[in-house]
């Protein structure tokens, strides 16, 4: 069966359709160098702490609920059941976002207590998980409280300890410093001291990129931590590091 000839309206709208590829690529484009633009002057202009308040102010900006709730990843309920121990152990799950992993944990039957600092996502968490076991409270009070004893939004008994520590999916990746990510794994390891710390690096797909830090504009400023530095990090804490890589992230734990 032969092709029909191009009549007037066919011509009309490929033309239309071969503008509007144009158009979208130049869009990508300039979507692109915007984002690196503005990577490069906030990465400039900004405190490291700083930057690490406004990637919670932009996650919270850019936090949609029903993105949320599609329980784990395929690649997560993997490792988790690799990793972690059998339920009812409890779990302190860092960086919970609106609940997508503690709520499935919850499910199994672990005991599992969250933290997260961005707004949007701590209320959702809260109408998810119950508010006694959640808190609006970041990585930095994990360690104020662990490591200094101070007084925090997070609400841990003294000498708390848990059976796993979890950090949310990616969260690892916004504490930039690598000694700020020491002091954190520190305040993990002290909390639990017989079980492992599980975390995860998310890789975005984007170029804007300066001083070994990533910026995309729906979670700020992104580090990645190089294998060799999470070695080095477990050894410091007498553990053993577990690396896998898997797309969009890659995922360790030290046990």
């Amino acid at each position: 069966m032969s092709p029909e000839k191009p009549n007037v309206r066919y011509r009309l709208l490929r033309s239309w359709a071969l503008r509007s590829r144009d158009v979208q690529w130049l869009l990508r484009r300039m979507e692109g160098a915007v984002e690196t633009w503005t990577g490069a002057v906030l990465n400039k202009g900004l405190r490291n702490g700083e930057k690490e308040a406004l990637s919670i102010d932009l996650y919270d900006a850019s936090f949609r609920p029903d993105n949320d709730h599609d329980g784990l990843y395929p690649w997560e309920r993997l490792w988790l059941e690799r990793r972690l121990p059998p339920p009812p152990a409890a779990l302190l799950i860092g960086a919970a976002g609106g609940g997508r992993e503690a709520a499935a944990l919850r499910s199994l039957g672990y005991d599992v207590h969250a933290f997260e600092p961005s707004a949007s996502a701590f209320r959702l968490c809260q109408q998810t998980l119950g508010a006694e076991a959640v808190d609006r409270a970041s990585y930095g009070d994990l360690v104020a409280t662990v490591l200094r004893g101070e007084d925090t939004p997070l609400r841990l008994a003294p000498n708390a300890e848990f059976d796993a520590v979890l950090l949310g999916w990616g969260s690892f990746g916004h504490v930039l410093q690598r000694t700020e990510r020491c002091e954190l794994l520190r305040a993990c390891d002290r909390i639990t001291p017989n079980g492992p710390i599980l975390l995860s690096i998310f890789h975005p797909k984007t170029a804007a990129m300066a001083n070994g830090t990533y910026y995309t504009p729906w979670g700020g400023f992104l580090a990645q931590p190089a294998v060799e530095e999470l070695e080095q990090h477990a050894k410091a804490l007498n553990r053993k590091l577990i690396v896998s890589l898997q797309s969009p992230s890659s995922y360790a734990t030290l046990v």
